[in-house]
């Protein structure tokens, strides 16, 4: 059975249709995905080329269609959205809903195949795409830094790898191999549709994605997902690693785990995250860069799934100790209770308006959504609900759980000499 959620907003004049496929994964199999993802996006037996996908969307009041993968902890997720004007616009109330929803369910259900295997020249093409995603990754420094300190932090675990994969591993897949995956993913993944929109007149909408998709009924339970496979390990001492960079600037990482975290927690660890590095009114951003001037850039992340934060920091090199120094104080200091109501307040209210603007995305809703079915098992958590608990955390509150970070590894990615 598949799980099928509703989010209506009269505000919205699209609906939007989010088919998402989310499993467990090795290493081989995070590499597989990102092109078979690739692949799908591109031809089906009906329509044999993008080009046609592309011509058959423009007939639909120009619908969008995209397949998406990311990652949620340790589990990968691959994304079939497709999005199209509400009947309510369009002439004679013309209502293409079940139409993109066949589209959706021909291009997952019925690939372009032949002889048990993808078309190859097809699968050599997508390999090109994915292999430049995975060659290019250093390129931009700031963000590589972050990539490199998931991937530090979380060895051996799902989250660790790229989204894209490994080069040599995608370089050895053949389009028969990636055929066999494709029908382990089909047969082995949490499925969950998300349709997002002002639903009314479209009550018959839930019947027609279960009546179409669940003709397959081939999604596993929710009990065998494992989004955060960490174990927790005793560190007595902080891991420092360095990579040699050909750029003028470095980049400082500093990962933090979060020691027995409940799943309640996650409204005081954003605010504690706010209010050490991830607004403009942060301890990192007021000290790090605009006090000490250490920074041209500083800040913290959150990952709900996987109990940890990371800060971010392009520095010079030379500057590398100090900026250590500079930001355990402002973790040192949120400990102690060295927090300013300004500091507080601000930080709330910048995390209030975030989730007003979620409420104003089809798209920002339905990553919520599963964000939340993934973590509360079904539970269901609206925008007003979280603003609500964010209301409700005290500043000893984030005081407390403070006291459950540690930092664990700095990472630095060394520039050049210093002019």
């Amino acid at each position: 059975m598949i799980n099928i959620y509703k989010i209506n907003k009269e505000k919205f004049k699209s609906i939007y249709i989010s088919v998402n496929f989310t499993m467990n994964v090795n290493r081989e199999e995070n590499s597989a995905n990102a092109l078979l993802a690739s692949v799908l996006a591109k031809s089906s037996s009906k329509y044999n080329s993008q080009k046609e996908i592309e011509k058959y969307m423009a007939s639909k009041y120009g619908a969008s269609f995209d397949v998406n993968v990311e990652k949620y902890g340790d589990l990968y997720n691959i994304e079939f959205l497709v999005e199209g004007v509400n009947k309510e616009f369009l002439p004679n109330k013309e209502d293409i809903t079940q139409d993109l929803i066949s589209f959706l369910y021909d291009i997952i259900y019925n690939p372009n195949i032949k002889d048990g295997s993808f078309d190859e020249t097809l699968v050599e093409r997508e390999k090109e795409v994915i292999l430049d995603k995975i060659r290019t990754k250093k390129d931009d420094k700031l963000r590589y830094g972050v990539l490199k300190m998931e991937e530090i932090m979380c060895q051996d675990e799902g989250f660790g790898m790229y989204v894209y994969g490994d080069e040599e591993i995608i370089q050895g897949i053949t389009a028969k191999k990636l055929y066999d995956h494709y029908n382990k993913v089909i047969n082995n993944s949490y499925i969950t549709v998300i349709v997002s929109g002002n639903l009314k007149g479209y009550d018959g909408i839930e019947d027609v994605i279960r009546n179409k998709f669940e003709t397959k009924n081939n999604s596993i339970p929710y009990s065998d997902l494992v989004y955060n496979s960490h174990k927790g390990t005793e560190q007595k001492k902080i891991k420092e690693t360095f990579e040699e960079s050909d750029t003028s600037q470095s980049v400082l990482s500093m990962g933090i785990r979060i020691k027995n975290s409940k799943i309640d927690d996650f409204y005081t660890l954003n605010l504690y995250n706010a209010i050490l590095g991830a607004t403009p009114s942060s301890k990192l951003f007021q000290n790090f860069r605009e006090k000490e001037s250490l920074a041209y850039t500083v800040r913290s992340r959150y990952y709900r799934f996987k109990d940890m934060i990371i800060i971010f920091a392009g520095i010079e090199k030379e500057n590398y100790e100090k900026a250590k120094k500079v930001i355990t104080k402002q973790i040192t200091d949120i400990e102690e209770g060295n927090i300013s109501d300004e500091e507080f307040n601000a930080a709330k209210e910048s995390i209030i308006a975030d989730l007003k603007e979620w409420d104003d995305s089809k798209i920002a809703l339905s990553k919520m959504k599963i964000s939340n079915i993934l973590i509360n098992n079904e539970k269901d958590v609206s925008v007003e609900d979280m603003i609500e608990k964010i209301k409700k955390v005290s500043k000893q509150d984030v005081i407390q759980i403070s006291k459950n970070l540690e930092v664990e590894e700095i990472f630095l990615l060394g520039g050049g000499e210093n002019e």
